[in-house]
């Protein structure tokens, strides 16, 4: 109920105060296992993508785990059952990461930003290896969603969200696994960029 009433509010902000558009909800697969991609440029990327996806199913979101300890922010995300991770370890959370490939065995939608954190200057960003991981150990499919216009938020005008079209991505059961975290984690960046809004 609260997460509905949460999601509600933010789809009335977006139209109301901002020129708002987003396509492509369609896309979105209604059950299964389903990472969520997308580009992230500012804070409001995560309620913009969760608000409007929520329409067709509730998805569990990936956040850097200092929000968690700010009062309410904190509050609604472990309510909402979101997954800190921890962004300082060098060479990944993966006490996260477990987290994720067993929400997605359940079947459940994650949402993952492949970037890691936001862009400091509004241009797409190198895909860390962490999304690359959880799909190739679970074979997840992945919805890659483009989001523009956030940058600069509060003052901006128009933002545009486009969620394209479910991609399953193939191991090479020859090459390196590490090898191939990367490789997956640049095909879903590069599925997210080649989005035209």
């Amino acid at each position: 109920m609260l997460l509905n009433l949460v999601k509600f509010n933010f789809r009335i902000f977006f139209r109301l105060f901002y020129d708002f558009k987003v396509e492509g909800l369609e896309n979105i697969p209604k059950t299964g296992a389903l990472v969520i991609a997308c580009n992230h440029l500012s804070n409001a990327d995560p309620p913009a993508i969760g608000a409007f996806a929520g329409l067709v199913r509730d998805s569990r979101f990936v956040a850097k785990k200092e929000l968690f300890q700010i009062p309410l922010v904190g509050w609604f995300f472990h309510h909402c059952n979101y997954i800190p991770v921890d962004r300082a370890r060098t060479i990944g959370d993966f006490g996260a990461l477990k987290e994720v490939v067993a929400s997605l065995e359940r079947g459940e939608s994650i949402v993952m930003f492949p970037e890691g954190t936001r862009s400091k200057n509004g241009q797409p960003q190198k895909p860390k290896s962490g999304i690359g991981f959880v799909v190739y150990k679970t074979g997840a499919p992945v919805l890659p969603v483009k989001i523009e216009g956030t940058f600069g938020m509060p003052w901006v005008r128009k933002i545009r969200v486009k969620f394209g079209h479910v991609m399953t991505l193939k191991k090479d059961e020859s090459a390196e696994p590490k090898t191939e975290y990367k490789r997956f984690a640049n095909q879903i960046m590069d599925a997210i960029n080649a989005i035209h809004i």
